[in-house]
């Protein structure tokens, strides 16, 4: 048989012969990294390495969205462990910053830097036991990847809102999903974490070995302590499932929009009070005349049960309702389509605060009021992502995720694009909703909605346990070789209510 070189070896072999080629000169005398390091870089990474000078690059430098534009120096598909090493030691030697990318969802662009971004989406193995209901994940594994694995099986775990998203770096900064309410938020469903330190040694953390990793990684939020590799997850039965979104017009008088939000939040929002309903309330402005509020919903149960759990909202006029009906991901998908609609090349600033104290209906008034009379174009959201049910049995030292004596997570996404051309716009509108909405949010903030210009998200993702965090961070990323504009800092606030939960203890490590 022939020998022939892959697909890929061949553009490297492309790319070293180019890049060591006097005449061409493609890389910038400002570069970082030299000639032979470019070279030596191809023939150590497996993976597909992308330059500035690469045809691709425009768009793989990108995040879902290219909200704030940055220019890695080089991005890595890494393949294996070693090739995640490799990069680790080479981003030291040269003294470049690090980004781990696994879907890119990042709000902020947390997951590109200017330096080196280590994109693990080629690392996709999922193994599924079905016999102890249970799911080793990589990282660079989606949600679409995952459900054809386990639906068949009529097993499930807690996704969000959009099947792009990968499950590791959704639970590290908490991961509500419309099933959370029951079982949980992804966080509390991890049972185990591989990770790899800035060292190029690999650690496994769980309720019993490296503990405090385990308790600071699922909430602690992502590009803090290592890369994670693979995560192991608890899953769940589940079949069938209903799901409803029923629509309200919004109105310059919005009587109906806020008796709604009442109703909502007095029935429904309570801990342990109908774990089975899955619930976001949007507020959206398809059109530039026409603003609706969305209740999206799902159940877990049959449906004259569903129907009796709904009254209380059927029961307020002036709705039109879609029912659905089959496996967890098309309806979750159904439940959430149209709130709003979006072109694909949309951009859009978000923020989050948490709602921890019961609102009267006058003040559910004036904040649809405030939606109706300044949303800045036909793309802007309000969304209100319900807890309650178990997520608030759950105690708030179990992780790092500590949000559980809330009613919601209230954030905006103010989206605009080409057509609009609104940038402006919609970030005033970001800053001033929640100037406006200080007196019915509490000091928190969902750490997985990151804001850039937030100055207080040490207080507002983590509360009391910011310096617990911090001195994990310090055993296992002593020198802050993971890093970014809103990372867990070398430095603990000057809080006297900050919370040790943790002695220190020896790491543990693994030998592969």
């Amino acid at each position: 048989m022939s020998h022939r070189y892959t697909a890929l070896q061949q553009a490297k072999k492309k790319s070293v012969a180019a890049v060591l080629d006097p005449g061409q000169n493609l890389i910038p005398p400002d570069y970082p990294l030299t000639k032979k390091q470019v070279a030596d870089l191809e023939l150590t990474i497996t993976g597909k390495i992308v330059y500035p000078w690469s045809p691709d690059y425009e768009n793989d430098r990108q995040e879902f969205d290219d909200l704030y534009p940055t220019y890695p120096v080089v991005i890595i598909y890494v393949l294996s462990i070693t090739d995640i090493r490799e990069c680790l030691q080479i981003a030291q030697d040269t003294k470049i910053q690090v980004a781990i990318r696994s879907s890119g969802h990042s709000l902020a662009c947390y997951s590109v830097c200017p330096g080196m971004v280590i994109d693990l989406s080629s690392m996709k193995n999922i193994n599924v036991d079905r016999i102890s209901k249970t799911v080793s994940i990589d990282s660079g594994a989606c949600f679409s990847d995952l459900y054809p694995l386990i639906e068949p099986y009529q097993l499930h775990t807690i996704t969000g809102d959009c099947p792009t998203v990968c499950p590791s770096g959704f639970m590290m900064g908490g991961g509500y999903g419309m099933t959370s309410r029951m079982f949980g938020m992804g966080c509390d469903n991890v049972l185990e974490v591989t990770v790899m330190l800035a060292s190029g040694k690999i650690v496994v953390a769980n309720k019993s070995q490296n503990k405090d990793l385990f308790w600071a990684i699922r909430g602690g939020t992502g590009g803090n302590f290592g890369v994670l590799l693979n995560t192991k997850f608890q899953l769940h039965d589940l079949g069938n499932i209903y799901g409803v979104q029923i629509r309200w017009e919004i109105t310059n008088d919005p009587t109906t929009a806020a008796e709604v939000l009442f109703a909502i939040q007095e029935n429904y929002l309570k801990p342990g009070l109908l774990p089975q309903l899955g619930i976001q309330t949007i507020m959206s402005s398809n059109d530039a005349a026409v603003k609706t509020l969305f209740f999206c919903a799902t159940w877990i149960g049959d449906k004259p049960s569903f129907e009796q759990a709904l009254q209380v909202l059927t029961d307020i006029p002036g709705f039109n309702i879609q029912w659905y009906f089959g496996k967890y991901s098309v309806v979750n998908n159904e439940v959430l389509d149209g709130t709003p609609d979006i072109p694909d090349d949309v951009m859009g600033f978000s923020r989050s605060r948490y709602i921890s104290r019961a609102l009267a209906e006058n003040e559910w008034y004036t904040i649809v009021k405030y939606f109706y009379d300044n949303a800045p174009n036909q793309y802007t959201m309000i969304d209100m992502e319900g807890y309650g049910g178990n997520v608030s049995l759950i105690p708030e030292d179990s992780c790092a995720f500590i949000h559980r004596k809330v009613n919601m997570d209230f954030f905006t996404e103010a989206f605009f694009d080409s057509k609009t051309n609104d940038r402006p716009a919609n970030q005033k509108w970001t800053e001033d909703l929640f100037t406006f909405m200080q007196p019915y949010t509490s000091d928190r903030s969902y750490q997985n909605y990151p804001f850039r210009d937030q100055s207080d998200f040490r207080s507002a993702y983590w509360g009391k346990y910011y310096n617990q965090l911090v001195a994990i961070k310090q055993k296992y990323n002593p020198q802050q070789f993971f890093h970014y504009q809103q990372s867990i800092g070398p430095d603990p606030i000057q809080d006297p209510s900050q919370v040790i939960l943790f002695n220190q203890e020896p790491i543990v490590y693994e030998t592969y």
